[in-house]
């Protein structure tokens, strides 16, 4: 490809986009073949069939809007150096994936030590046992991240879009919560248009949030019921914990989700704290800000202008719930820049635009206040 004529790539791309589009104008400029096409029925199928076949050339095709026109260019793959040979590989993924089980077993084993403290506090620890609640807590974990990774590493084997393994972020026991950090995966080339991008976004929110539900359901019911003088003694004993405003969901399903109704407060399982913590990862990643799971949502939907102005919009509601931290992550790391698609032309289907309304529900679903702004949640 490299040793190619670029006029005789330019000839056979011509050739090529004159099977599917009317061509106005054609030049090259800067080593860069450009087309000037005249819009279509069914562009985002001409389109596919057109990169399907260039694909295997290594050449791919940018498309933007040209005044009533649009304009194809080109895309030319950088020859790839040759392979090191190396003696042994190592499996990075593999390896940080076992670390986070590490990371998050230990912290599933202090959860899980000071919940049977507290128990026996309450004269009710007959029933539970630490390692049973440490591998549950665990489980959990690595269920709501792993299954939210490997959804999106789907959407993007679906779509040809190549990326990473899941990689998992270990996490330092008694510091992260939860015993990591999350985790991601590495996009490793351009997202072709809208409908792929709004598959890539949304996949991962919607499983996560799925088996966080389920987590959470779980802990919640099994979540032990305390009196005002149970507490009391509790907290001579032990100190005062910390107070968790529970996510909108369950604060109106309250009623049918906890036992002992009257009671005072509850001590959460530790399953519990993973579905807590699930949920909140799934709220605060479907934020619509720049990069983000809801970004890139909200940058399909809505497109690059309104999205970055959306983004701004939402690090400000960010901050009033309490995740400045976060927020201020976000404006130095990403503002509400989002790279932008291989084509930008084709528009987001109507089956997708209806799904959005899934993302709006699963954030307020999931909306949950900073445990500093817990205390002033009634109820």
């Amino acid at each position: 490809m490299a040793n190619r004529d670029i006029s005789s790539i330019y000839f056979d791309i011509k050739d090529l986009v004159e099977t599917e589009f009317q061509i106005i104008d054609a030049y090259i400029r800067e080593d860069t073949p450009t087309f000037i096409i005249i819009p279509e029925p069914q562009l985002e199928e001409k389109l596919k069939r057109i990169r399907t076949k260039l694909n295997i050339k290594g050449i791919d095709v940018i498309i933007r809007k040209s005044d009533e026109y649009l304009q194809l260019t080109a895309k030319l793959s950088k020859p790839q150096p040759a392979p090191l040979r190396r003696s042994f590989t190592l499996n990075y993924p593999l390896i940080l994936f076992i670390a986070t089980i590490i990371t998050v077993t230990i912290s599933g084993y202090i959860n899980a030590s000071g919940y049977i403290d507290l128990l026996k506090i309450l004269g009710r620890d007959e029933t539970f046992n630490l390692y049973w609640l440490t591998a549950a807590y665990t489980i959990s974990v690595m269920s709501i991240l792993g299954l939210h990774e490997l959804a999106h590493y789907i959407a993007c084997r679906r779509h040809n879009v190549e990326t990473s393994l899941p990689l998992f972020i270990p996490g330092i026991p008694g510091f992260s919560p939860l015993g990591t950090f999350g985790a991601i995966i590495r996009q490793k080339s351009q997202t072709l248009n809208r409908n792929v991008l709004f598959d890539i976004g949304i996949s991962g929110p919607l499983v996560g949030f799925l088996v966080a539900l389920i987590v959470s359901f779980l802990g919640y019911s099994w979540s032990v019921p305390v009196s005002m003088e149970e507490y009391a003694r509790i907290e001579l004993t032990m100190g005062s914990g910390q107070t968790l405003a529970l996510p909108a969901l369950f604060m109106f399903l309250k009623p049918l989700i906890f036992q002992g109704q009257n009671s005072y407060s509850y001590f959460l399982h530790p399953i519990a704290i993973a579905g807590w913590l699930g949920t909140l990862l799934t709220f605060l990643n479907i934020f619509p800000i720049g990069q983000l799971d809801g970004g890139h949502v909200s940058r399909a939907v809505l497109g690059p202008k309104w999205h970055r102005r959306l983004s701004y919009l939402m690090m400000g509601v960010m901050v009033l719930t309490g995740w400045w931290v976060m927020a201020l992550l976000l404006i130095f790391l990403l503002g509400g820049r989002h790279p932008e698609l291989l084509d930008e032309v084709s528009p987001l289907s109507k089956k997708r635009k209806i799904m959005a309304l899934l993302v709006i529900v699963i954030f307020i679903a999931c909306f949950t206040v900073s445990p500093d702004l817990a205390p002033l949640i009634p109820g």
